[in-house]
């Protein structure tokens, strides 16, 4: 069996805590001309319904964000995001960390976990043919994905245009 290794170079996410609420902001700018960026970010249980709540809370902050959860992007980023929870959920340990932020026209879905294991993706052999392929759809419908290293584990991340 073929296993590809998977490191990215990988972006500094954004500057706000987890769980911080967006800031108020006029004209779609801070106050010093900074583009606005909404955050939002969950700790999920470690329990398998944690994959559809995760799709609940994107289409649910999408729609509070964009007005809109219907589209293409919505439904690439519940698809993509079940896919990183539950990697998580099978691959990784404790409970996962849900991170969404909008920026310039860009949503970041990132995946949080305490596991410090290489993510991996399957190769296109025949003994890979129950499961094995959330990583080749991350990497086929996300604009960019990546890992990086967090204090208590990993962070699995993608990126999908908004057009907004």
């Amino acid at each position: 069996m073929s296993t590809t290794m998977l490191a990215l170079a990988v972006r500094q996410p954004f500057s706000a805590l987890p769980g911080e609420r967006p800031r108020a902001v006029r004209n779609g700018a801070d106050d010093d001309g900074v583009p606005q960026t909404r955050r939002s970010s969950w700790r999920l249980p470690a329990v398998p319904a944690s994959t559809c709540r995760a799709r609940d809370l994107v289409r649910a902050t999408l729609r509070d964000w964009t007005g809109c959860t219907e589209g293409e992007v919505a439904e690439v980023a519940e698809l993509l995001v079940s896919e990183l929870v539950a990697n998580a959920l099978l691959h990784g340990r404790g409970e996962p960390v849900l991170t969404l932020t909008l920026r310039d026209g860009v949503l970041r879905c990132e995946v949080e976990d305490e596991a410090r294991v290489p993510v991996r993706a399957r190769g296109e052999s025949p003994d890979d043919a129950e499961g094995g392929r959330g990583l080749l759809i991350v990497d086929s419908l996300a604009r960019s994905w990546g890992v990086r290293p967090t204090n208590g584990g990993k962070a699995v991340w993608f990126e999908l245009a908004t057009g907004s």
